[in-house]
């Protein structure tokens, strides 16, 4: 037999026995194991720094904050007398200091008010104005020391405005009696959304507004006294005056947070009542 023919015999022999041996160690399961591994784990590229994000889990949605342990219920514009009352006396604002006041459209008038006059007739524009000159941080660290936390919000105005979150009536009572002094007495009662503060025997009460009934027309039919319809849906405020056959122009949507008239004002026959609604922002 030649060299060649005992090369190629070598050849085929050394063939066999490693397909044998890879039988026997199983080697092609090893590798296609470690193909499958590498392919289902995706790694970035190490330049980019990206985490292959796993499940999320949503975080957990607190209520808005309820302190102490009683009647909790949105303030409405009943917050903003003590906020008002303790920017007074820290000196950020100046109880019969004019606050220049501009409405939110372009032609809109400038014009002057003091900030109890702002509060007694529930000046949306007036209210926008004082929280900017008090400023959120001071409204926030203000009620975080009186036992009121705050939800995250972008407008500064929705804690003046007493609305997204809840206090505790115990709370808000203390407010009234540590801030609010005698200046403030011309403005009680303070009525708004469905509560009423009132001073009774030397202390602040706080209770909800009874529903009134339809005020009567006058002996001619034409003047009629305006219901509070603050705290009320857009269409039980509707319900309220659409008998009047008052030409009635609604903004926003929700329960009615201001109005026009005023509450307990002399309406005419002629007079166009507005009612802004929880989503309307000037």
């Amino acid at each position: 037999m030649n060299k060649q023919a005992i090369r190629k015999a070598f050849f085929v022999c050394a063939s066999i026995g490693l397909a044998y041996a890879a039988l026997a160690f199983n080697v092609q399961d090893r590798f296609s194991m470690k193909r499958t591994y590498e392919t289902s784990v995706k790694k970035a590229p190490r330049s980019l720094n990206v985490a292959v994000p796993g499940p999320q889990k949503e975080p957990d949605r607190q209520a808005p904050v309820i302190a102490g342990g009683g009647l909790s219920f949105e303030p409405s514009l009943l917050i903003a007398v003590p906020i008002i009352a303790h920017s007074i006396r820290e000196g950020v604002i100046e109880k019969d200091g004019m606050v220049v006041v501009r409405g939110a459209g372009e032609t809109s008038p400038v014009y002057l008010k003091k900030p109890l006059e702002i509060l007694k007739d529930r000046d949306r524009d007036g209210l926008r104005t004082l929280s900017r000159i008090i400023g959120r941080k001071n409204m926030d660290a203000f009620l975080a020391r009186e036992g009121v936390r705050l939800p995250d919000r972008s407008l500064t105005f929705d804690t003046l405005a007493g609305t997204g979150y809840s206090v505790d009536e115990k709370v808000l009572t203390a407010l009234y009696t540590k801030y609010v002094d005698a200046a403030f007495d011309p403005l009680l009662p303070f009525a708004s959304g469905g509560f009423e503060v009132s001073r009774k025997g030397g202390a602040f009460v706080i209770e909800k507004v009874r529903e009134q009934k339809r005020a009567e027309a006058g002996p001619d039919g034409a003047a009629w006294t305006m219901p509070d319809l603050t705290g009320l849906s857009l269409k039980t405020a509707l319900d309220r005056i659409s008998a009047k056959g008052q030409a009635v122009r609604i903004y926003g949507s929700g329960v009615v947070t201001d109005q026009h008239p005023r509450a307990q004002e002399k309406v005419e026959k002629d007079t166009r009542c507005i009612l802004y609604g929880r989503t309307y922002q000037k």
